[in-house]
Formats: structure tokens, sequence, C-alpha cells
């Protein structure tokens, strides 16, 4: 509850600290727009995430609509992956950001980048997981998961959803991948 109520405190907080200057009543007489936003939650004094935005448009009670969301997690007090797209939700009630259009996961602790359409993150249960087909590439090794993928924030572990191999029938098709 002290989360959630530290949380409400900081997104009103920068609501207010919008530049005035940006913000014009003529284009949408609805949005409450805040421009260049962090939202973050702490535990014992270290940031556990920090989801930044372009701009953000705080108008609903249930979501606020984020512009290039760039959603930075943490692990001991230091950076360990970002994920970035074109849009996104912050849904408030259920602690859940969706990061949307050419998303990328890039883990910093584990030389790894993930590419999807779309990505999830729940706050409460430190979970990150796509819906769709998700490449995840590790040097020059790359798996495609048809179904989407499911992980905690370290990336460590990664659950692959519908994969597909092909192997190779013979040696020769090692040798010469166009057969």
């Amino acid at each position: 509850m002290r989360k959630t109520c530290l949380l409400l405190l900081a997104l009103c907080g920068l609501c207010a600290c919008g530049n005035e200057k940006e913000f014009s009543p003529a284009e949408d007489a609805g949005m409450q727009l805040a421009t260049n936003v962090s939202i973050f939650e702490s535990q014992d004094n270290h940031k556990k995430w920090i989801l930044r935005a372009e701009s953000v448009d705080f108008s609903s009670l249930q979501n606020a609509v984020l512009k290039n969301p760039d959603l930075l997690l943490k692990e001991n007090g230091q950076d360990s992956a970002s994920v970035t797209g074109k849009t996104g939700t912050f849904n408030y009630p259920d602690k859940l950001v969706t990061i949307e259009g050419n998303t990328k996961i890039q883990s910093f602790t584990e030389n790894l980048i993930i590419t999807a359409e779309r990505f999830f993150y729940d706050v409460d249960k430190d979970r990150i997981w796509s819906d769709g087909k998700t490449i995840v590439t590790r040097a020059s090794a790359k798996v495609t998961a048809r179904g989407g993928i499911e992980t905690d924030s370290k990336l460590t572990k990664i659950e692959i959803k519908n994969q597909t191999t092909r192997l190779p029938q013979n040696v020769q098709e090692l040798k010469n991948p166009s057969l």
C-alpha cells in the first residue's frame, strides 16, 4: 500500500511539473500531458525500475499513455536491462506496463537482445513476457519463439513458447546451408 501511495504521489508531482509551453489545450481538451516523465519504484533506497517517456497522457484514471517509453530494470542498484518501444501504457491498478511498436529488450548483464512487437512487465511479479513472435539473440545465435517468451527482469532464465527448430538432414547441409 505504501509503495502504491508513493507511486501515485510521484505521478501527481510529475503532472504538476509539465512544461506549459508544449501543452496545447486546443489539440485535445481531455489530455493531461507531461513531457520527459520518469515513474519509478524504490525499495531500501534503491530504485527497482524506472519508466521514462518522451511524453505521457495522464487523462485516464486507469492508464497513463506513453510515447517512446524506456523501461530501465535494475538489480542491486545497477542497470540490468532496458525495454524500449514506440508507445506504451502503464495500468495503475494492475501495475502492468505494456510497451509496443518494434520493442527491444537489451540485457546489460547477460549480453542479450530480445525483439518482438509487444512486451509486458508485471511490476508486482517482476515478470516480462511477450505474446507473439519473439527473437532472442545472443552473439551469433538466434532463437525464434513463435508463441512468445516469459522471463524475470534479470533475464537469466527465459521460457521460450512454441519454438521450432529445423535440423539438418545430413552433414552436407551443415557445410552448404543453401541446400
